[in-house]
């Protein structure tokens, strides 16, 4: 049966790979990327590469493409913010403008009998309508009407660029770590002979040989179990 011989990867290959992964991660000026793409290039100084930490060559992947959407958060959270505080406001100055011209009111009629609240309501043509108790109370209910959706707003709009942030880090980190997988199996090859790698070598030699030889060992056993079988037949 004959045995798929795996493809191996051309250090052109890996450097075009390793330049799109920079560009799409915009990591193109990072120093380590930088200086392991020229020593591709120039096939100098691999063996020092070997000895590094793949991951620790690919700086980590930054979630960037909800920035906008983060921004608009903040500003929509800002805005409620300063809204909740605008009823309180016009509140207030809807009572200085009817004290104003309650006691104008009083001045010029001093034997009408009008409490605050019903001047306030009506205004008798002192006070304006737009600061009557009424229209008052309405803008304070629309703008508090205005906060609570803002506020829903802002909560729906952070559920959804933590559950984006997630995923989308989830797929960068994946590609970082197989592309370091592919700069270790590349650089591999170019490991110095130090004593932990021959020794790693030479485990990896004599697991393969203890595997083999137990493979041998059974068909050894089955084909003698067959040899007999036959001659019994016999």
């Amino acid at each position: 049966m004959a045995t798929r011989k795996k493809k191996t990867q051309t250090p052109d290959q890996l450097i075009a790979e390793i330049k799109v992964w920079a560009a799409t991660n915009h990591c193109e000026d990072d120093a380590l990327v930088v200086a392991l793409l020229a020593d591709l290039e120039s096939g100098q100084d691999l063996d020092a590469w070997a000895s590094l930490d793949s991951l620790e060559i690919l700086p980590a992947v930054e979630y960037k493409a909800g920035d906008k959407q983060l921004r608009l958060t903040n500003l929509i959270s800002i805005a409620r913010n300063i809204l909740v505080f605008v009823p309180v406001a016009l509140t207030w100055v809807a009572v200085s403008k009817a004290t104003t011209a309650f006691e104008q009111y009083t001045a010029a009629n001093p034997t009408a009998v009008v409490n605050f609240l019903e001047f306030w309501q009506n205004g008798y043509g002192i006070l304006s309508k737009d600061w009557t108790i009424g229209h008052i109370a309405l803008l304070d209910g629309l703008i508090i009407g205005l906060v609570i959706a803002l506020s829903l707003t802002v909560s729906v709009l952070e559920l959804r660029h933590k559950k984006s942030m997630r995923t989308t880090v989830a797929v960068l980190e994946k590609d970082r770590l197989t592309l370091a997988l592919k700069i270790f199996k590349y650089l591999h090859a170019h490991k110095t002979a130090t004593p932990a790698v021959v020794n790693a070598g030479i485990a990896g030699s004599v697991r393969n040989l203890l595997a083999t030889s137990k493979e041998m060992a059974k068909a050894s056993k089955e084909l003698a179990k067959d040899l007999k079988k036959s001659t019994q037949g016999k």
